[in-house]
């Protein structure tokens, strides 16, 4: 038999094993044991059975204390990361509308590259064109010289030599993409033509024919370099007033 205070300290048990230990003693009931207000009689084995119990139960306590330290460590953590989810979509947000910026920017520079191409490439061709334009001017002077030069006698040499850098003059112009304009009987077309003569009573030929090419006209690919001076013929005015009225070159009335 063990006798043992509640009072006692030397044990070093809290109230939580004075709890469980009045438990003990309900259990048991009040007639099994005489009991007064300092000391109860139990049993070594009972003293070792509630000793086991009051231990387990500190033992499930501190585990509680680790359980519960572990869980607000994870609720902390779970805050942070929902804190690090609001920075990456503000993160992502930002990546998006510097993507929406750069892809700006990138299209404005590929639409100025090519406007500068164009406008390269229309200098270039403007500067071409000035360049050509000089150059059929020298090959209008060499014509001439070549024509005046077939009108001299015993100057076949230098005719030939001088024909052949005509020639050699001919193949730069055509390699750069300029041709000479045929409009030798041709209708008079503002867009290739410049009228500089006109001759009137001409009622054999249709109105504004070219009569004589003045300054041959001239071609760069497709597009024309230098219009043709040219001398085109008009009807008489009594030419003109017999067709309005019916009257052919005959004198006959048409009905």
């Amino acid at each position: 038999m063990m006798h043992m205070s509640r009072k006692s300290k030397g044990d070093g048990r809290s109230l939580m094993f004075e709890d469980i230990f009045d438990s003990f003693i309900d259990q048991r009931g009040s007639n099994d044991r005489q009991r007064s207000s300092e000391n109860i009689a139990i049993t070594k084995k009972e003293y070792q059975n509630l000793k086991a119990r009051a231990e387990k139960y500190e033992a499930l306590v501190e585990e509680h204390k680790k359980v519960k330290t572990w869980n607000d460590q994870l609720m902390k953590e779970l805050d942070d990361m929902k804190d690090d989810a609001r920075g990456f979509k503000e993160l992502q947000e930002e990546k998006e509308k510097f993507l929406r910026s750069l892809l700006q920017v990138r299209a404005d520079f590929e639409n100025y590259k090519k406007r500068q191409e164009r406008e390269n490439s229309n200098y270039k061709q403007y500067v071409l064109e000035g360049v050509l334009k000089k150059l059929v001017c020298h090959y209008d002077d060499l014509i001439r010289a070549l024509n005046l030069m077939k009108m001299l006698e015993g100057a076949e040499g230098i005719q030939k030599g001088f024909e052949i850098i005509v020639k050699n003059f001919e193949k730069v112009m055509e390699e750069e993409g300029v041709r000479p304009m045929d409009s030798d009987g041709k209708i008079f077309d503002p867009y290739k033509h410049e009228a500089l003569l006109v001759e009137e009573g001409r009622g054999d030929l249709p109105e504004n024919s070219i009569i004589e090419v003045l300054d041959k006209g001239y071609f760069l690919n497709n597009k024309v370099l230098r219009p043709a001076k040219v001398k085109i013929s008009k009807k008489s005015k009594l030419q003109n007033l017999n067709e309005k009225i019916g009257i052919n070159q005959d004198n006959e009335i048409k009905i």
